[in-house]
């Protein structure tokens, strides 16, 4: 027969156990809710009409189930344009159909751009895809730019392939990066970029854009407290350019933490987010 003692310790050792799923499962569910990250980027000088413009940011949905939030956050934000930073699908993913309803929602809230991520180039549908979303009303930028005009002022939107889609390989698409941007770029606009990997900030620089939205690492997949973001493709561990906004020269890359996984492992301590920037003038 066990004795008062093994059965009160029992006891409190199932409650210390149901005490911790519990606050797992809370720490669980609310890693899972979406947020808005909100950024201020500073205006090249000459373009202060463009003050206040919001450009929203859709990255690494990976075919989240997160249309119903998204909708509801972009919304609330009110944007102005929306980028979207590759990685709309797993690269194993052959039913499109979930990720070209969020891309036309997506579409119906506000000008949309789409530039593809590795995942767009290792899927054998991507052709379908880039059809479903120019259908669905998202332009698709494949290292090309479009003029678009806004409160007056030229915005010139430019999307790249992902350095992987280089026949030639990654190193040669990496060194030749600098020189595609400026190919691109347009004196007297505003130069936003859409490339999916932050690691390349410092071509980014080189390039000339005036801002860059990237996603691909997925904030670092698990954030620690303290220590921050552990590990990112390219990065590896502990890197240095998984969310928020960096700079090189004058060119500001902006970086979200994505929508969705995209890997077999479940991103701790760093839930999905819709990423707005406001474009600011200086002195206003």
């Amino acid at each position: 027969m066990r004795s008062g003692r093994e059965k009160a310790g029992k006891g409190a050792a199932l409650l210390l156990a149901a005490g911790a799923a519990a606050a797992g499962g809370w720490a669980w569910a609310m890693q899972g809710e979406l947020t808005t990250a909100r950024y201020e980027v500073p205006l090249p000088v000459g373009l202060e009409g463009l003050d206040g413009v919001k450009i929203a940011q859709i990255s690494d949905v990976h075919s989240a189930d997160l249309e119903g939030p998204l909708r509801a956050a972009l919304e609330e934000a009110a944007p102005d344009l929306i980028v979207m930073t590759g990685d709309l699908v797993n690269r194993e993913d052959r039913d499109l159909s979930r990720a070209l309803s969020l891309a036309r929602m997506a579409a119906e809230t506000a000008p949309a751009f789409f530039a593809p991520g590795n995942h767009e180039v290792d899927n054998p549908c991507w052709p379908e895809l880039r059809d479903g979303l120019e259908e669905a009303g998202v332009q698709v930028l494949e290292d090309r730019a479009v003029l678009w005009s806004l409160r007056g002022e030229a915005v010139n939107l430019m999307g790249l392939w992902d350095v992987t889609h280089d026949p030639m390989g990654r190193a040669h698409a990496q060194a030749a990066l600098p020189e595609r941007i400026q190919a691109l770029c347009r004196e007297g606009a505003l130069n936003v970029l859409l490339s999916h990997r932050p690691s390349l900030l410092e071509e980014y620089g080189t390039g000339g854009a005036d801002v860059v939205f990237c996603g691909h690492a997925h904030g670092g997949q698990v954030r620690l407290p303290l220590a921050g973001p552990v590990f990112a493709p390219d990065e590896g561990l502990f890197p240095k350019h998984t969310a928020g906004v960096y700079q090189a020269g004058e060119t500001r890359m902006v970086v979200s933490r994505g929508l969705g996984n995209g890997t077999p492992y479940p991103q701790l301590w760093n839930g999905p987010e819709l990423v707005v920037v406001t474009m600011k003038a200086a002195g206003i």
